[in-house]
């Protein structure tokens, strides 16, 4: 098996950088990823400045589960549907999957997947994020607005709110917690890590 980009994990960035190298190449890609399932957990941010800032990703029609409103959506499910349109548009995806790196351009997948063995590939993809973004902060999803002390939320389409903070606030209603993160003033809206793949691209590959 042999492939222009393997991706080790499947995280936010790395779906995002992903398809921004499917939209300007024809080259093969393989994401791997040790969880069962994409998106499940995610430490992503669903808060974004606006709709428009997803067209650049021309992911088609976004569907009801990712729950998205005018500033805000599930980055869990938005997470399986990036990998969706990854597979329907020619990448491959193998969950459960540990790559063990033999050498520059070769590894060995083990794992509960659904590939496995040798694999080459001439690009490998690790993407680390930048320190500036990897302060520690808190999310809290529920059913109640935020407290006034939080200034980072949204309501998404299901009517929960998605709050983050750089203190861990309680916040009652709450039925998931997060911990995920960002640069000093802001978590890593999905503006952020569109930023961030994009810097990684440019930077790494020079396609765009």
């Amino acid at each position: 098996m042999n492939y222009d980009h393997v991706f080790v994990k499947s995280d936010i960035v790395s779906l995002l950088a992903a398809r921004l190298i499917q939209l300007n190449s024809t080259d093969s890609i393989l994401m791997l990823h040790p969880n069962a399932e994409i998106g499940m957990p995610t430490t992503s941010c669903g808060l974004f400045s606006s709709p428009e800032v997803l067209d650049r990703l021309e992911l088609g029609s976004i569907p009801a589960s990712v729950c998205i409103s005018r500033t805000s959506l599930r980055s869990e499910w938005f997470e399986k549907h990036l990998a969706i349109v990854l597979a329907n548009n020619g990448a491959e995806i193998s969950t459960r999957a540990s790559l063990n790196i033999v050498s520059r351009n070769q590894g060995i997948i083990t794992g509960s997947s659904s590939i496995t063995g040798e694999l080459g590939y001439e690009i490998l993809h690790d993407i680390v994020i930048p320190t500036s973004n990897s302060h520690q902060w808190y999310c809290n999803i529920h059913t109640n607005p935020p407290p006034s002390e939080i200034i980072f939320f949204s309501q998404r389409s299901d009517e929960s709110f998605e709050s983050w903070s750089k203190e861990n606030i309680r916040v009652p209603s709450t039925f998931e917690h997060r911990v995920g993160t960002g640069t000093i003033t802001s978590p890593n809206t999905i503006d952020l890590n569109l930023e961030i793949a994009t810097n990684y691209v440019d930077q790494s590959l020079n396609i765009e």
